[in-house]
């Protein structure tokens, strides 16, 4: 039986944002999770297999078998969900928000809105 002082407390917790084509999901999660628990989560909430996704920080695949801490991910920082493509063995490449795409939307509204 686990002792209560290696439990997680609420004080370890951090979020991550998971972002996918213009959505972001808020994940609730342990620094000493395997990133295995994060995607199993991640898989009952879209209603995606394993198989059929993954998660990228920085441009890099996380692993299954590493914590989220020795990925080195902080508290809000930006995980990218990526799926398999249909039909195929490839995986979407990872989509970064157009700043300058989105500034000139947002200047474009003002303008229309005065």
């Amino acid at each position: 039986m686990a002792s209560a002082a290696c439990l997680p407390t609420p004080q370890d917790s951090m979020h991550l944002k998971i972002k996918r084509r213009g959505y972001t999901v808020f994940m609730l999660c342990y620094p000493e999770q395997n990133v295995i628990d994060v995607r199993s989560k991640i898989s009952l909430m879209f209603d995606r297999p394993l198989e059929t996704f993954r998660l990228m920080y920085k441009g890099m695949i996380l692993s299954d078998d590493a914590t989220i801490r020795a990925q080195q991910i902080a508290s809000n920082d930006i995980i990218h969900l990526v799926y398999k493509a249909e039909n195929s063995d490839q995986f979407e490449k990872e989509e970064h928000e157009d700043l300058d795409r989105l500034a000139a939307e947002h200047d474009a509204k003002a303008k229309s809105a005065a």
